[in-house]
């Protein structure tokens, strides 16, 4: 399972994010005071933590190898 932070940077190189609700990126958080994606609060998270078009590990194993080529 990904963690809360590979979450919201899965959202950001994911081609696929759609979020669930219009204007969603609107909530900000009272701790951090920014706005935020997060895969979460996309159309394509299910209730039970996965993504219905499989593409958490996919991008999580796109950004490792950007990762590695630096």
């Amino acid at each position: 399972m990904a963690s809360k932070e590979q979450l919201r940077k899965i959202a950001i190189y994911c081609n696929s994010y759609a979020p669930k609700y219009e204007g969603i990126l609107d909530i900000t958080s009272s701790v951090y005071e920014e706005k935020y994606e997060s895969c979460e609060n996309c159309t394509h998270f299910t209730d039970e933590g996965k993504c219905d078009i499989n593409l958490i590990d996919k991008v999580l194993s796109s950004m490792a190898m950007e990762l590695d080529k630096k």
